[in-house]
């Protein structure tokens, strides 16, 4: 067992792996700060302490509407482009190597964006990040339920020129009681059939149904959240068995309500029976917790020691969309950094 004056160091230096994570909740105070003051500021924002306890939430219905007054200011491609960039160096900082984030571009229509200028300023962002860190990272669209399965595959058909130029996968969040996977399901295997990675957010608003669909329906590679598996003991002895990834975000699922504490979330029971948990952070400013501050969750609260710290890192690493001689070169850094640490 490490030294518990040691880890919050090793943790900060571990190299990290995210596979769930929300670009346009993963801004920076200050970017965002500097943004609403570019776009003529906001009475009830005078520093960056007011912009802080905007987002403290007292509900899921608060929180989804601060998600939407913070998107009123992303109102330039260049916007897009500059958050991204800051999102992936704040991530290197914590010596994430590698990320798979999410983006919603069909959210800022109300902005006068089209999809594609806000996909190449975003795929911009990440070359300029990858360049001057040491970080890569992989872009999935998420077509949002929110915004109908009726034009679904016309916001594939928007993504698909950018498969392979920084796009790598399909993702569905959003409302999941009102828009079930299955309404999906045509425009998952059309996504798949061109060659777009999958993965469904599901299990975390609805129960164990969404996430059979999910599974069954849409023939989903991962599953976003996941964590009421918990109610159904055979889709829990199933997603073992089949090893299928859940992307699942602790913090997130507190603030939310999805779990009342720690103690009922099953995290560390899916762990400990071998399934393949990933921890990441979801939406860090809005939840108060990045990469980061999830591991040293994990140590402090839970007691797991580096070797677990390990598998769950490679966990991620085995769950991304990575060719296997990527994965490979990952799996080096990470085993290299922890034989070190044992030593």
């Amino acid at each position: 067992m490490l030294a518990y004056q040691d880890i919050p160091h090793i943790i900060k230096k571990m190299p990290k792996v995210e596979i769930h994570l929300h670009l346009e909740g993963a801004f920076t105070f200050d970017f965002l700060f500097d943004l609403v003051n570019k776009y003529g500021g906001d009475p009830e924002i005078k520093n960056i302490d007011d912009l802080r306890k905007k987002f403290v939430f007292s509900d899921f219905s608060h929180f989804i509407n601060t998600w939407f007054w913070k998107n009123k200011f992303y109102r330039k491609p260049e916007d897009f482009e500059n958050s991204t960039y800051q999102t992936l160096k704040n991530l290197s900082l914590q010596n994430v190597i590698y990320a798979e984030v999410f983006f919603s571009p069909w959210d800022f229509a109300p902005n006068n964006l089209r999809m594609e200028e806000i996909a190449e300023a975003t795929i911009s962002g990440i070359r300029k990040a990858e360049n001057d860190f040491p970080i890569k990272c992989g872009l999935i669209a998420d077509i949002v339920r929110d915004h109908g399965a009726e034009g679904a595959i016309e916001r594939l058909q928007h993504t698909t020129p950018f498969l392979g130029r920084g796009i790598i996968g399909i993702g569905l969040g959003g409302n999941e009681k009102d828009f079930p996977p299955i309404f999906f399901k045509d425009v998952f295997h059309e996504a798949k059939r061109i060659g777009f990675r999958t993965t469904i957010h599901a299990g975390e608003a609805s129960g164990p149904e969404s996430i059979w669909s999910a599974i069954n329906d849409l023939e989903a590679e991962r599953i976003g959240h996941g964590v009421r598996a918990v109610e159904d003991p055979k889709l829990v002895d199933y997603l073992y068995s089949k090893q299928i990834p859940l992307e699942v975000c602790i913090t997130s699922n507190l603030k939310t309500r999805v779990f009342q504490s720690l103690h009922e979330h099953p995290f560390d029971d899916f762990y400990k029976k071998g399934l393949m948990v990933t921890v990441n952070s979801d939406d860090p400013p809005m939840f108060g917790s990045d990469i980061t501050d999830e591991f040293f969750l994990l140590y402090d609260k839970l007691k797991y020691n580096y070797d677990d710290l390990k598998q769950i890192t490679l966990n991620a690493l085995n769950s991304s969309f990575l060719g296997e001689s990527e994965k490979k070169k990952y799996h080096d850094i990470i085993t290299k950094y922890w034989a070190a640490i044992k030593q």
